[in-house]
């Protein structure tokens, strides 16, 4: 698969520390609306690819599993791979962020998906993530048997952060048994809620929301 138009790929590996107010008025554009895009299409593929893969397994798991798949740390991995970093256009400040790195490594990835996606197609950008990336690099059956606690991960991240969690229980009959449930609140706002059974799963399920929805990974 060749480029066809070079600008949206050059476009997918600067990053906004090289753009400024001169690079606006001539047109030149970072990454950021790309990796918007890039984002929204991987999301798409890899929940399908897992749908037609597991055909007997419930939303949770098919949640989780695309959790695992499409994350900071795996789309640094991916990125590196790739030797992305090598080729794009950011201020070599940078360069001595080996954490800021990974996250903008991962980014320029989502917008080269989004490249390839006005480039290609979906079709074309569906055998990108699905053979060039997923396929070649990662695991998902080791992926699968990997242990995650989600609770852990957000409550490492909101000691790291300074962020205060305020966690709100209660009970919800249905049918013959109670439901518990459990919402998450930070700054005043109520990030996510969940129902189960057991008190326990619907606070990891409620963690796996937030962590999902701030894009949080340990």
């Amino acid at each position: 698969m060749r480029p066809r138009r070079l600008a949206i790929y050059r476009e997918a590996l600067r990053h906004s520390s090289v753009n400024n107010a001169g690079n606006a008025e001539k047109g030149i554009a970072d990454n950021e609306r790309l990796e918007f895009l890039g984002d929204a299409i991987l999301d798409a593929v890899v929940a399908e690819m897992l749908f037609m893969r597991y055909p007997m397994k419930q939303e949770g798991f098919l949640t989780e599993m695309r959790m695992r798949v499409v994350n900071r740390e795996q789309m640094g991995y991916l990125a590196n791979r790739l030797g992305l970093l090598q080729m794009m256009d950011l201020k070599p400040e940078l360069l001595k962020h080996p954490s800021a790195l990974k996250s903008i490594a991962g980014n320029a990835l989502e917008a080269i998906i989004g490249a390839v996606y006005l480039d290609h197609g979906y079709r074309k950008a569906k055998v990108f993530i699905t053979q060039r990336l997923i396929g070649q690099y990662l695991d998902l059956d080791k992926l699968m048997n990997t242990t995650v606690s989600y609770k852990a991960v957000l409550l490492k991240w909101a000691q790291q952060q300074k962020k205060a969690i305020e966690w709100k229980h209660s009970t919800d009959t249905h049918g013959r048994k109670d439901l518990h449930v459990v919402s998450i609140w930070m700054d005043d706002a109520e990030m996510a809620t969940e129902k189960n059974l057991s008190r326990k799963r619907a606070e990891e399920l409620c963690c796996e929301k937030v962590c999902r929805k701030l894009q949080i990974q340990d």
